[in-house]
């Protein structure tokens, strides 16, 4: 059986996960950053501001 794995992340998109599991409110994170963890699904909008999924609370606490 295959296994899939996570997607890399570099510093800057791991950093960017931390900042937003911290403070999700604040918009400082580079919209190219924003749309990667989007597309990866770590991340979504939600009423126009930008948070945290499960999978992307889960990958913070496995570490990068």
């Amino acid at each position: 059986m295959e296994q899939i794995l996570p997607p890399e992340l570099n510093d800057l998109e791991f950093e960017a996960l931390r900042h937003l599991a911290a403070h999700p409110v604040t918009h400082s994170i580079p919209p190219h950053i924003q749309s990667r963890l989007k597309d990866i699904g770590y991340a979504k909008e939600v009423l126009g501001g930008l948070v945290l999924t499960d999978n992307g609370l889960e990958r913070i606490s496995e570490g990068k």
